[in-house]
């Protein structure tokens, strides 16, 4: 080679590399980077080249395509199987190679050619080390997810000691209290592990971020009080406000907040906070703590829990094990659909379709009623109250009953704020079933004044009504304890 030839094979060799550490520029954070950084070379030394990886490596899955002149693969293939000896390959990345590098042209290579590979190698190194690391950390962060998923199951069917032994390894010391708050966040368009990631740094080890299994765009956090947490003077906990102050600052996030529970209790919290965020979505603060009113549940004496404890005998005869499932399995279907109740509990939707029909059919209801779901949810809110020793009484007497009277009163009472007769809509919406066409033809109301009073009677009465159905049921109560509506039954 002259010494002309040779400088021009130098300042080619020269822009072969400024090209090379362009491509691990541009190509280090692309999935695509080192097939790219492949068809770069090929291109260069206008070769064919193809890069392997071994079944093993953490990649392999997700394997680059060879970028190289059409055909490459097979000429390739042809050259390995005739043993050419133009045919070359270049093991990548330690004593146990990550991948190899297989180069065909039938002109040999020069010593720089051989020195522009062996840096490409090099460069590839270093990329599928990043995507192999990158692999990990997202496999990591698959299992951390699903570990808090997992915990937030276990809670909402009251297993709080194996919860606690779950969620220990992710957020050391979080469940140590026994009480806790539920908060929902809603985020709208935003990608949820960056507003998890948000709301984690806010709040530091002080709560259980999960990813609702039931709501694609909401995280659960779960944030647990001490005996003297303080409250501010709207009620929000210290981890709230911290979460607040997120919320604030993305003006696509919502968020509702339970009360104060037990951690066994938390599948009500969840209930709660879901309530607190249909309030929220409504407000232009976008932030919302569940409202708590006295319950019809709390104020019916001993003979409206004796007759729920005789309506629901049936099933709380079964074995215990058999018994908490089907309990726990409906009293969540009863606020969430079938598909939503499986993916909070970690069970297929079959499961759940299964379970509730062995508790109605145990009860003789049917779970297509709107009112004997309403009278099944009644029932498990007053069996959870403990089991009295005093005569039962009948619905009709339960209905009757002072308390419920006044209690249905107060409830109503909001609706009084809209001049329209939004309280004649819902008590046809409730005796129509909670169907909002059979109420626009029992009522000969068109089929979005019904809709419109139904969004107004939520937010004034800050229940979620049409999409979750627990609301919905303590409206059925009041209206039937008001007299507005009568109970639908036969037992009446």
């Amino acid at each position: 080679m002259t010494e002309p030839e040779a400088a021009a094979a130098a300042a080619r060799y020269g822009e072969r590399l400024d090209g090379l550490f362009d491509q691990l520029r541009l190509r280090s954070d692309r999935p695509d980077g080192p097939a790219r950084v492949v068809g770069w070379l090929a291109e260069q030394l206008a070769a064919d080249v193809a890069l392997a990886l071994p079944p093993h490596a953490p990649q392999a899955s997700h394997a680059p395509e060879a970028w190289a002149p059409a055909g490459a693969d097979e000429r390739l293939a042809a050259a390995r199987a005739a043993a050419d000896p133009a045919l070359r390959t270049f093991p990548i990345g330690g004593r146990q190679p990550d991948a190899l590098l297989a180069l065909h042209r039938r002109a040999p290579l020069d010593a720089l050619e051989v020195r522009l590979v062996e840096h490409v190698t090099t460069v590839l190194a270093r990329l599928l080390a990043d995507r192999a690391a990158a692999a990990e950390r997202a496999a990591l962060h698959r299992v951390s997810a699903s570990l808090r998923v997992a915990a937030f199951q276990l809670l909402m069917g009251g297993q709080t000691t194996l919860a606690r032994r779950t969620a220990a390894p992710l957020v050391p010391g979080v469940l140590v209290h026994d009480s806790a708050r539920v908060y929902l966040v809603d985020c709208g368009a935003t990608e949820r592990d960056a507003v998890a990631e948000l709301l984690a740094d806010a709040a530091p080890g002080q709560a259980l971020i999960v990813r609702c299994p039931a709501h694609d765009t909401h995280l659960i956090v779960l944030a647990p009080l001490a005996p003297d947490a303080r409250l501010d003077e709207r009620g929000w906990c210290a981890t709230g406000l911290l979460l607040r102050a997120v919320v604030a600052r993305r003006a696509e996030l919502r968020i509702g907040g339970s009360s104060t529970v037990p951690l066994a209790h938390t599948a009500d919290a969840y209930q709660e906070a879901f309530n607190a965020l249909t309030v929220a979505r409504r407000l232009p603060e976008r932030h919302a703590l569940y409202q708590a009113r006295t319950e019809l549940a709390q104020l019916l004496g001993g003979p409206a829990r004796a007759w729920a404890e005789h309506l629901l005998r049936p099933l709380l005869e079964l074995p215990r094990d058999q018994r908490d499932e089907v309990v726990e399995t409906t009293r969540l279907a009863l606020g969430f659909s079938n598909g939503q109740t499986g993916r909070i509990l970690g069970v297929h939707r079959n499961t759940v379709t299964r379970r509730i029909e062995r508790a109605v059919q145990l009860l003789g209801l049917e779970w297509s009623s709107f009112a004997d779901r309403a009278l099944l949810d009644l029932g498990l809110r007053l069996t959870s109250r403990g089991s009295p020793v005093v005569p039962r009484s009948e619905l009709a007497g339960i209905l009757a009953d002072p308390a419920a009277g006044a209690w249905a009163r107060a409830f109503l009472a909001p609706l009084a704020q809209d001049r329209r007769p939004l309280l004649r809509t819902l008590a046809g919406w409730v005796a129509a079933g909670a169907n909002a066409r059979d109420t626009q033809a029992a009522l000969g109301l068109h089929h979005q004044t019904v809709l419109d009073h139904l969004r107004t009677a939520e937010r004034l009465l800050e229940r979620e009504l049409t999409a979750g159905r627990t609301g919905a049921y303590e409206l059925a109560w009041a209206v039937w304890a008001s007299g507005a509506a009568g109970y639908p039954s036969s037992e009446m």
